[in-house]
């Protein structure tokens, strides 16, 4: 009953419009959240296990985002952005974003992956593997971007569009590809 009732709670205020809608969405969806700060949200949005949610103040969650964590933690940190279209699941596992982190449209940042090693058994049967995500501070992930489990982004980083990170990636660098491979530096040592 518990559940139904977020989800009516979401579901009803996802669609209003104009400033009057994001006002209605933060105070009335603050209270579904383990912590929310000042947070803006946009229209559209789909959410699951917002008590294992904590939003920093100046989250901003942009229109038809999803955000995921049944049995997970989703930790987003001061003045981090979620652009439009972008699936943040925590589910089962634990994404922590840090402060003023920026997320192109159209990126899946996802905590689990499927199990797949049984060839007798149907890939949607075996289960998943979960694990942790860490985007630490001052980090761009351009649009289209995927970003896999067991993975952590380093300070200052950015990730360049459509790439699929599958490994940590070090404070500063600049990454692209699939699978994401280092291209350049921010820093001019």
């Amino acid at each position: 009953m518990k559940h139904f009732l977020e989800e009516l709670i979401i579901a009803a205020l996802a669609w209003i419009p104009t400033a009057a809608g994001m006002g209605a969405r933060l105070l009335l969806w603050r209270p579904l959240f383990k912590r929310c700060g000042r947070a803006r949200f946009g229209t559209g949005i789909a959410m699951q296990g917002c008590k294992n949610m904590s939003l920093a103040d100046g989250v901003r969650i942009g229109r038809g985002c999803q955000l995921y964590a049944e049995g997970g933690t989703l930790d987003m940190g001061e003045d981090a952005a979620l652009s439009p279209g972008v699936t943040v699941d925590a589910s089962g596992g634990l994404i922590r974003i840090g402060k003023q982190v920026a997320i192109g449209p159209g990126t899946v940042l996802r905590a689990a992956n499927h199990c797949f090693d049984s060839l007798e058994k149907p890939i949607m049967l075996q289960g998943h593997l979960y694990g942790e995500i860490v985007i630490e501070d001052d980090v761009w992930i351009a649009a289209n971007c995927t970003i896999t489990p067991g993975t952590r982004i380093g300070h200052g980083a950015v990730v360049g569009a459509g790439a699929v990170v599958t490994r940590d990636v070090e404070p500063y660098a600049i990454v692209g590809g699939v699978p994401a491979r280092v291209i350049g530096s921010r820093r001019k040592d």
